[in-house]
């Protein structure tokens, strides 16, 4: 029972973070999953509980969502979401995970290289370039449970405000979810303890999805953009220290 109610009260802290950087925090959960329903069904119980978080996040930003990018993203999300969770019980993902670790770190240099505000992006993500990314990122979060705010480096490439970027990225996140769902429940990954864990995930959230998004008005574009890049450094940070013992094990193997 204390189990339980630590899962709530932490995923809606992170329902909460998660608003206030761009829907990106969902890696936060995997290690309170981890603890307080075992590793086993990670992945199935996160796509519940953000498939619920994310449908009250677009109510919310409903008259904010770009349409026209979410037709774009649809083909590709749906193929790439059930492809990933067909391999969910096939595949290793420990190099993968350290990988996508290492690249949300790597986006620190976003940060902190980006002194002014109006500065000319290096390179300019058009709206068919979500296609690919799409189908990537979707195939990734079926393999893995989630991938987190790695898509949010193209939102902001495609130079979305902050409610449209949440509205956008949370209806696409409802297609995606919604799309593994079905897929782990047709390979047999949905029961009861998935269910009731990923529904108690699912009620915090919605219920402090409202309070992220009260404070989010508070905040600047600047201030929003700075969150969403900290928050994929911590996130890399996180799965790079999940599979700490593997990385030590390649560098005494490889490096010494």
């Amino acid at each position: 029972m204390i189990k339980l109610f630590i899962l709530f009260i932490g995923a809606g802290l992170i329902a909460i973070f998660s608003t206030l950087s761009g829907g990106g925090a969902s890696l936060l959960l995997m290690p309170l999953i981890a603890y307080t329903a075992g590793v086993r069904y990670v992945a199935p119980i996160m796509t519940l509980g953000i498939a619920m978080s994310s449908s009250s996040r677009v109510f919310y930003f409903w008259k904010d969502i770009d349409w026209q990018l979410f037709r774009w993203l649809f083909p590709s999300t749906i193929a790439g979401s059930i492809l990933g969770a067909r391999l969910f019980a096939e595949l290793s993902t420990d190099m993968l995970q350290i990988l996508i670790g290492l690249l949300l770190v790597s986006t620190g240099f976003q940060l902190f290289g980006k002194k002014k505000e109006n500065k000319k992006p290096r390179f300019t993500i058009k709206v068919w370039h979500f296609v690919p990314i799409g189908f990537i990122i979707s195939f990734l979060s079926g393999l893995i449970g989630g991938v987190g705010p790695l898509m949010n480096s193209a939102y902001l490439g495609y130079g979305m405000k902050k409610e449209s970027l949440i509205g956008t990225r949370s209806a696409n996140a409802v297609l995606l979810h919604i799309s593994k769902i079905c897929s782990y429940a047709w390979f047999g990954f949905i029961n009861s303890e998935v269910l009731k864990y990923g529904l108690i995930i699912g009620v915090a959230s919605i219920l402090c999805n409202y309070i992220g998004k009260n404070l989010l008005n508070k905040i600047t574009e600047h201030s929003f953009r700075k969150f969403v890049v900290f928050t994929m450094i911590i996130s890399g940070v996180l799965m790079l220290f999940k599979h700490s013992d593997l990385i030590n094990d390649f560098i005494k193997n490889y490096l010494q």
